[in-house]
């Protein structure tokens, strides 16, 4: 998705010249990078590292803030 009110959403990929995949960003509904994978020439995952998000939503009713609806578990 290009545009959105919290800037980048879901995955976004970076492909070298040939279209072999690099790497993966994963961003949630508030525009919180969630994860990044980085993969090796075979296109095996290299590296996974998952981040805290920063913006949280506020839920109108309580006032509670939590990280993005989907990422309640």
């Amino acid at each position: 998705m290009l545009h959105h009110p919290y800037g980048r959403v879901g995955p976004w990929h970076e492909w070298d010249e040939t279209g072999r995949l690099l790497s993966e960003t994963v961003y949630d509904a508030l525009g919180n990078r969630i994860i990044d994978r980085h993969f090796d020439e075979t296109g095996n995952l290299a590296h996974e590292q998952h981040h805290e998000p920063t913006h949280l939503w506020t839920d109108p009713d309580t006032g509670q803030e939590r990280p993005a609806p989907w990422l309640w578990f």
